[in-house]
């Protein structure tokens, strides 16, 4: 049989999705959100974020091409790269304290929801079970990103003894780690 008829026979097929089900076949699920909501969420996110960092309508023009380009496509990639973008504003025009938190918590939820996100198709569901599931590394992290931002913020110019920027660099290292630890660990019920 040449290419050609292989070809035309294998588009003659009818499509599996159109096959009838077994009878008594039923998919049971949890309560879901449409991906859809997902990529909103992730949209609602990059504008928060850009709420705590833009100053003046060229950043929101980037806020805004940013929360597009996650929404769109939610890659691990352009994910890390619209988070630095948001944190390279912070790093250019940011003038208070509470704006380093706060953008942690966001570009970290970007990050981890984005990642649920992308695994998912524009039509499909995502069970709320597998977002509950994700929260205990996500508070995991952010425990040791907040004394992060916390120990950045405390020593912001003002460290009148070096070895105290060690110090704090060094417990820091050691929480991470044993969250790291226990991220990786898996937990049998």
């Amino acid at each position: 049989m040449s290419v050609v008829r292989r070809l035309l026979a294998a588009l003659r097929r009818p499509d599996r999705r159109d096959a009838p089900h077994p009878p008594g076949t039923t998919l049971r699920a949890g309560r879901s959100a449409p991906a859809v909501l997902l990529r909103l969420v992730l949209l609602a996110l990059c504008l928060a974020a850009g709420a705590t960092v833009a100053q003046g309508a060229d950043q929101w023009w980037v806020v805004l091409a940013v929360g597009a380009l996650v929404c769109a496509r939610p890659h691990g990639a352009l994910l890390a790269i619209g988070a630095a973008v948001l944190i390279g504003m912070l790093a250019v025009s940011g003038q208070h304290w509470w704006q380093l938190p706060v953008l942690a918590v966001l570009t970290h939820a970007l990050l981890q929801l984005g990642a649920v996100t992308d695994a998912v198709s524009w039509r499909g569901w995502v069970e709320l079970a597998v977002l509950r599931d994700e929260l205990p590394r996500f508070l995991a992290v952010q425990a040791v990103a907040q004394a992060a931002a916390a120990l950045a913020l405390l020593l912001d110019g003002a460290v009148p003894v070096p070895w105290l920027v060690v110090g704090g660099v060094g417990a820091l290292a050691a929480l991470s780690w044993v969250v790291v630890l226990q991220i990786r660990t898996p937990t049998h019920h």
